[in-house]
């Protein structure tokens, strides 16, 4: 490239194309008219831009109408190639017309005139826009490999927001502070200034920052192994080409606009001329070069090929060959996702081969080195009295130490001989397990109903992670898998949600062993560390309400005692059965569909006493925002399609009868109500605060029942609406 520049230099200067005569001095103050004079460009540029442009154009078209023509390659991250695409086709546009003006009148535009002032509008949009989606799609590959385990809600929305906002903003700001205009390289953009213009260079630099890490991140995030050698050698090969073009090309711009704005302000020398048509030639470059470099984009690289095949050589390639909705980096995030599951649930059953005999465990875990540790004692609450402490000791034979222990599973992706028979892989990770005696103790309680050693066998489960499509956890994006034996799920916890259930352990663990309680119990709690990777995940092990198949679920409610914002159904529209069973409904759904539960009088006063005192619990270890889960299962066709299955039987899937009620409904053959509380690791914080009082500025109502209320009100208006209403 230098020598490229100094052969320029050399024929240009022999052969007088620039002269100092063409320079001008930045600091005088020009009227319109007389910049309009000075600022020349040169015919070389013209014939350069009038030539190129189009061709330059014609190359982003094509990756552009591959979107147009096949809709699977618009998802994430086509449609930030696109965007990036259709900005260096306005780019060319604005070229082509520029060097047509100066064709046609043989003189630059007027600055605050109409053309330029428009034409120097659309240049900074689809400038910025380049700029911001290369950035946006860092972004998004960092944010995609970051969280197999999280669902970032309107993720697509967020992020072309973003890149929008800068695209509209930046025009705005450069119109409203006058300074768009004519700019030293003659052409409609930012409006030249007298200096040394530092912006170019820190905008490359700070890219090339972020692609760089990027990819370096991308290294670290795919495992070093053959199953992803492909997709490392794939996106490595392209990325980094990418990033190489695109920085050589940017880097070129900005020297030539610092050194053209130095020549403007101090040398004056003509030959310095020629770093304006480098830094021209590098605009073409952008949409040509990095055009060709996107070709091989693993996202669009298959579309291209048909496209082109379809084209030029006039194949019959249909559209419909394309019909596979996954993408390169889809297959990413799906294989990573399906080994991290593998590894969780191996870590887990690891945990629980401690609550099965050992003549009875005939599975072996190879190359898993145990670290016991203990934290810090701000996990271990602080209201702890001393004879509770001598309980723990007498009745369950604990300390409270035993809150507070750690082991550390490390993890290598040998696996075990199972494992390597299917063909599994096992990420390198270490598994964190929190108080594993406390947990095991309360798994003993539901020994009866769930064998978790079994629950979490992995060859069993290959069916259930290979349909795993992944995080559906509502509003909060959480991740949830269901064993293969719908007795247990995986749920990911927030940090905030770890430390609380850790620092109220000990008031829980009484609580949960020796009331009839409703609450869904908690069966372990892990934190997951990729080797490489520095986010962890952290994971919890619940009972799942259902127990048997979602496809016998005849409705789910999710109450939490208030009514604002606490209707899913519309008014007035019409909803069948099958409609009703994918819906999780709310407060005002009950009231319109149920009134209340139908069930035998000899359980009422029983459920009722035990919500409250759920409820009072909760009030005493200040959470809130918990729901009672109500589940209308048929247990009716589930025992015709299992004959195996008798009445009687219903029982032993539980540990509580309070958990599964008949109905007596005449009209409910057969369905049961299977009960719980969950989602109960909310605090009363800032957070929830400003909701609250947002929610009642926005309705102007003081007296609004938003769901959202402190632990003790909560808890009251659980009791009153919940216990004494629906029950």
């Amino acid at each position: 490239m230098i020598k490229v520049i100094i052969y320029f230099l050399i024929l240009s200067s022999a052969s007088g194309i620039y002269s100092d005569a063409d320079v001008f001095y930045c600091y005088e103050d020009l009227t319109d008219d007389e910049l309009s004079e000075k600022i020349k460009m040169q015919p070389l540029d013209q014939y350069i831009f009038l030539i190129v442009s189009p061709l330059a154009f014609m190359c982003t078209m094509f990756i552009t109408y591959s979107f147009i023509k096949y809709p699977n390659t618009r998802k994430m991250p086509g449609d930030i190639v696109f965007f990036i695409s259709l900005s260096d086709a306005i780019l060319c546009i604005h070229w082509f017309v520029t060097a047509c003006y100066y064709t046609v009148y043989g003189e630059s535009p007027l600055s605050s005139g109409p053309f330029c002032q428009t034409n120097s509008m659309f240049s900074i949009f689809a400038g910025t826009g380049e700029v911001s989606y290369n950035v946006v799609f860092c972004i998004y590959i960092r944010l995609t490999l970051k969280n197999q385990f999280k669902v970032i809600p309107k993720l697509p929305i967020i992020l072309h927001s973003l890149a929008w906002i800068a695209m509209i903003s930046i025009p705005l700001l450069a119109k409203f502070t006058h300074n768009n205009g004519l700019s030293i390289f003659g052409t409609c953009s930012f409006k030249y200034h007298p200096g040394f213009p530092l912006a170019g260079i820190m905008l490359v630099f700070c890219y090339t920052l972020i692609s760089l890490y990027t990819l370096w991140y991308f290294n670290k995030a795919i495992p070093d192994d053959e199953k992803y050698k492909e997709i490392r050698d794939t996106f490595g090969q392209y990325y980094y080409r990418y990033i190489k073009g695109s920085c050589i090309i940017w880097t070129s711009q900005a020297i030539s606009f610092t050194l053209a704005g130095f020549n403007c302000s101090y040398f004056h020398k003509g030959i310095l001329l020629i770093f304006i048509t480098i830094g021209n030639s590098a605009k073409l470059c952008t949409p040509v070069v990095l055009s060709i470099l996107r070709y091989n984009e693993p996202t669009i690289k298959d579309q291209v090929k048909r496209l082109w095949r379809r084209v030029w050589r006039r194949d019959n390639v249909q559209s419909e060959l394309l019909h596979d909705e996954t993408n390169f980096y889809d297959t990413i995030h799906q294989n990573l996702k399906f080994d991290l599951v593998n590894t969780i649930i191996f870590c887990i059953r690891a945990v629980c081969k401690m609550d099965v005999p050992l003549e009875t465990s005939d599975y072996e875990f190879h190359n898993i080195n145990l670290v016991r540790r203990y934290t810090d004692s701000r996990y271990c609450n602080d209201s702890i009295l001393s004879n509770d402490i001598a309980r723990l000791k007498s009745d369950y034979n604990l300390t409270t130490d035993d809150f507070l222990e750690e082991i550390i599973y490390e993890i290598d992706s040998k696996g075990t001989n199972t494992e390597k028979s299917l063909d599994l892989k096992l990420l390198p990770s270490t598994m964190t397990v929190y108080t594993p005696k406390i947990f095991q103790k309360i798994r003993e309680k539901d020994a009866k109903m769930i064998n978790h050693f079994k629950s979490f066998d992995l060859v069993a489960n290959q069916d259930q992670i290979k349909q795993f499509k992944g995080p559906d956890g509502g509003k909060g994006g959480a991740f949830f898998f269901f064993t293969h034996d719908n007795k247990l799920i995986i749920k990911t916890l927030s940090d905030q949600e770890l430390t609380v259930i850790r620092k109220n352990l000990i008031p829980y663990f009484f609580h949960i062993s020796e009331n009839d309680t409703v609450i869904s119990p908690i069966y372990g709690i892990y934190k997951l560390f990729r080797q490489n990777v520095q986010e962890s995940i952290n994971v919890v092990v619940m009972r799942n309400a259902m127990q048997i198949p979602s496809m016998y679920r005849v409705r789910t409610y999710d109450i939490k005692g208030s009514e604002h914002s606490r209707q899913v159904l519309k008014k007035n529209a019409k909803y069948n059965d099958a409609e009703l069973r994918k819906i999780t409904l709310k407060d005002i759904d009950f009231q319109n569909l149920e009134q209340q539960l139908h069930i035998p009088q000899q359980y009422r006063e029983r459920l009722r006493t035990c919500l409250v005192n759920d409820a009072h619990f909760f009030g005493k270890i200040k959470l809130m925002d918990y729901s009672l889960l109500i589940i209308k299962m048929d247990w009716y066709t589930y025992s015709q399609n299992n004959p195996h299955i008798r009445e009687e039987e219903i029982p032993n899937y539980f540990s509580s009868d309070l958990l599964c009620i008949p109905s007596i409904n005449a009209t409910e053959n057969g369905i049961y109500y299977h009960i719980a509380i969950i989602d109960y690791l909310q605090e009363w914080n800032a957070q929830k605060i400003i909701e609250k009082h947002t929610k009642k500025a926005i309705h102007v109502n003081i007296a609004l029942d938003t769901s959202a209320q402190n632990p003790d009100d909560y808890s009251k208006r659980f009791i009153e609406k919940v216990a004494y209403v629906i029950i």
